[in-house]
């Protein structure tokens, strides 16, 4: 049997297992926040740099200057925050089972660059994985506990689903034909993580009571964790602070 068929029996078997749980009326806690930029956002360490594609010509013509994902500071927030860091329920859910939405998230290479950088993902979810690129791509997927899954998409339009297995700390997606081309994706058993975009803030909504350990992870700053507590109908706001 192939990887992915063995991917998406893996998948199904979740599902059929007991991803089947029903929200109830007290599900609706929410812990939101956002992720702080404590050190100076103008040292040349913290700067984004334009990174050489000039190994494909096609990369260089479409796009010409391509920014590193590795460290994106949001300046224009006050105080600066850090986009892509992604913020999920680590503990603290018990027995509590979910359905994977049946909705695609899509994994689009375009302008020789991985879209989105980091992304979360439920087990049972399928994930698009698209090339609108008129150059060979390679998906070459690094998690640290599952097995490797490495295919190629050598012409623009090509699309392939595919299903991955839980892992919630976030793994590395490259392309072996661009070495510059770099992603993170995690995979959780529940909907509850959110990734920071250019205000730097996360919610996660439609929590059940209780207490959780909350985690923040960078690739490049590592990650933080905070044991929050919501009762029923409450807001609870926990920011988290990096300070390389």
């Amino acid at each position: 049997m192939k990887l992915h068929q063995l991917v998406w029996v893996f998948g199904m078997g979740l599902m059929l297992r007991g991803f089947g749980g029903v929200a109830h009326a007290e599900d609706n806690a929410v812990i939101k926040g956002k992720v702080i930029f404590a050190s100076d956002p103008g040292k040349a360490e913290f700067k984004r740099t334009v990174l050489d594609t000039s190994k494909d010509p096609n990369c260089k013509k479409g796009k010409p200057r391509i920014g590193s994902w590795k460290v994106i500071i949001n300046k224009k927030t006050k105080p600066p925050t850090l986009r892509n860091v992604m913020v999920f329920v680590k503990e603290g859910l018990g027995s509590h089972t979910y359905t994977a939405p049946s909705t695609p998230v899509e994994l689009d290479q375009h302008g020789c660059e991985y879209h989105p950088h980091v992304f979360g993902i439920m087990a049972g979810q399928p994930l698009l994985v698209k090339n609108q690129d008129s150059t060979n791509h390679n998906i070459h997927f690094l998690p640290k506990k599952n097995e490797e899954m490495n295919f190629s998409q050598p012409k623009k339009g090509m699309e392939k689903e595919i299903q991955l297995r839980p892992e919630a700390e976030p793994f590395h997606i490259k392309c072996d034909v661009h070495p510059w081309m770099g992603a993170y994706a995690a995979v959780f058993t529940h909907p509850f993580f959110a990734v920071t975009g250019k205000d730097g803030t996360f919610e996660l909504k439609g929590l059940p009571p209780g207490k959780y350990v909350i985690e923040a992870w960078h690739e490049k700053f590592g990650t933080q964790t905070a044991t929050v507590e919501v009762a029923q109908d409450e807001t609870k706001v926990q920011d988290f602070t990096y300070k390389p």
